[in-house]
């Protein structure tokens, strides 16, 4: 294992707000005493506040004391709660529960000789992280020079001669040049992909149209800030642009751009192998539709001509559907040597994968909301039963188009729909609270597969919505306590978000990062996964099958469809408190 804990021993101050910054601090964990694992960022004041202690052996002492950072005086005392075995881990964890204690600043929590790594309570205590989270895709930009002072990653332009078509199709033959510079490399690799790319743009424009006041020009020090338009929608723009080029004349949308080997640890400009452009797909093409309607009305204020023409390749998506009413890939055998697959396969077998009926009807609720034409909206009526409420992504966006159908503002809308909607997400959201009850970490999941921390993201952001539509707290609190494990409190005392907190991954699977061979601030990893088919992170231990090990692509790769959603729970816990 590759986690450096040989952190030295330093206290900082804390920052404006309550606002804690990276430190180099090592909680003291004598043997066979205990650790206590927080959230390594922080609090809200008004907030939940939870912690554990974990694998203590039994004592008559239950005190737990707050002290601050600063002048290590004691604040508060809280008593540790009774002893519970998490069935994922194996570990025995008291709840240590300070929500009571509400003034800002910079605190750690001790128990007898044990303490936890520093952390903040503040009203903006996530504005770093968020900020860190957002600028990660502009480090992704392909197809133009990166020069970034903040992070250190720097790069002339790479991959300008994307790409090579593939297979001949009705338009064009194989080897014939189609222009496709631009967008973000997906993940650790270079390649790009539309799957991702689609839930990517649709996760974060979902966010900005619903809180957009978390958004503001010159918020990321990227190229474009300061040209009036929030700097979120410029990041998205180039996601799009690259999208528009994967449109083929008919409306259908190409699947993927790659080379046919894996490229080494380099810049991306070091990457000179040909890269493909590799076959159409009909749900490929309904994801497309679905982002590109959203981008047509989210643009608007900001660039009508450009919002007309993100309309017009909607439509045109639209209308291939239309008239490809069966689904319909173009793959052959070897187009997935240097790439991910992103179908149905090995190692995803997910039913939703064997259809494009949650990719049309995605499609037809952002083309109802964008347009107001009827004809989606009954579209809408006839295939919702075929959905439940699940976990949004690339293998299945129907949770996305029924909660942006739900809250949209823009159309009436039909209140059966709704009712339908909002019932279904009520049984989800009562579903992962029962899990959440049954789980000494309070995790709305049970299984650990890949990319988990996506999966714990998404759901919390379910719980946020139930909390939305009923007021219930309860939800609100279970789905801070998903953003608290992502952030440290875990059986790994790790946050899984590069460059932030006091113990945080720091061997990314990235070809980048390692290329550099600097830690890059702000990128999720995917987190335990029990297959662990790279060989290198431990098999089949569920929660415990994970390793900060580069080389461990099953389990400590960033990807953007991830960050996505860790930026989409965490912006909502900030909209919410």
């Amino acid at each position: 294992m590759k986690i450096d804990r040989r952190f030295f021993i330093g206290w900082i101050s804390a920052i404006a707000y309550g606002i804690f910054s990276k430190v180099n601090a090592q909680p003291y964990n004598p043997a066979g005493r205990g650790k206590i694992v927080i959230n390594q960022i922080g609090y809200y004041p008004t907030g939940p506040k939870l912690a554990f202690l974990i694998n203590s052996p039994n004592s008559e002492n239950k005190q737990v004391e707050l002290v601050d950072l600063i002048t290590h005086k004691t604040v508060f005392v809280t008593n540790l709660g009774n002893s519970v075995k998490d069935k994922a881990s194996n570990d025995k964890i008291r709840v240590i529960d300070f929500t009571k204690f509400d003034k800002s600043g910079s605190y750690y929590l001790k128990y007898g000789y044990s303490q936890s790594y520093p952390f903040g309570i503040g009203k903006e205590i996530y504005k770093d992280t968020f900020t860190k989270l957002l600028r990660s895709y502009y480090l992704q930009r392909c197809g133009v020079a990166v020069n970034d002072s903040v992070s250190g990653v720097k790069h002339p332009p790479c991959h300008l001669k994307d790409g090579i078509i593939a297979h001949n199709d009705e338009f064009h033959k194989a080897g014939e040049f189609k222009s496709a510079q631009g967008g973000w490399h997906d993940a650790g690799d270079f390649g790009k992909y539309v799957a991702p790319m689609t839930v990517t743009i649709g996760r974060l424009l979902s966010l900005y149209e619903q809180y957009p006041k978390l958004f503001r020009d010159k918020q990321l020090t990227i190229p474009e800030s300061g040209n009036g338009r929030p700097d979120l929608l410029d990041e998205v723009k180039v996601g799009l642009d690259w999208l528009l080029k994967m449109q083929r004349q008919d409306g259908a949308v190409y699947r993927k751009l790659s080379g046919k080997n894996w490229p080494g640890e380099i810049l991306p400009n070091q990457d000179t192998q040909a890269r493909y452009i590799f076959g159409i797909s009909t749900p490929e093409t309904g994801k497309f539709a679905a982002v590109m309607a959203m981008a047509a009305r989210v643009y608007t204020p900001f660039d009508k001509q450009l919002a007309q023409t993100y309309l017009q390749a909607a439509q045109k998506a639209w209308g291939f559907l239309q008239k490809q009413r069966s689904m319909k890939v173009d793959w052959q055998e070897g187009d997935d040597t240097g790439s991910g697959k992103y179908l149905f396969g090995e190692w995803d077998q997910q039913e939703s994968l064997k259809t494009d009926q949650d990719d049309r009807f995605w499609a037809a609720v952002e083309l109802f909301i964008t347009t107001g034409e009827t004809s989606y909206e009954k579209y809408l009526a006839k295939t919702i039963k075929a959905f439940d409420y699940g976990e949004f992504g690339w293998k299945d966006p129907s949770a996305l188009a029924m909660v942006n159908y739900l809250v949209q503002k823009q159309r009436k809308g039909s209140d059966k729909l709704k009712l339908e909607i909002t019932a279904r997400l009520m049984r989800r959201a009562d579903s992962l609270m029962e899990k959440i009850n049954r789980s000494g970490y309070r995790l709305a999941i049970d299984k650990f597969h890949w990319a988990s921390n996506h999966k714990i993201a998404e759901e919390g952001i379910t719980l946020l919505y139930a909390y939305r539509i009923t007021g219930n707290r309860g939800y609100y609190k279970a789905a801070v306590e998903q953003l608290d494990y992502l952030l440290g409190r875990n059986h790994f005392n790790l946050c899984f978000i590069t460059g932030v907190g006091s113990n945080s991954v720091r061997n990314v699977h990235h070809r980048i990062s390692r290329a550099k061979k600097i830690v890059i601030p702000g990128l999720m990893v995917g987190g335990p996964n029990t297959d662990a088919q790279d060989e290198i992170a431990p098999k089949g231990l569920g929660m415990l099958s994970y390793v900060d090990d580069e080389r461990s692509w099953a389990t400590n790769e960033y990807a953007i469809d991830y960050n996505a959603s860790v930026i989409a729970l965490m912006g909502m816990v900030i909209a919410q408190t």
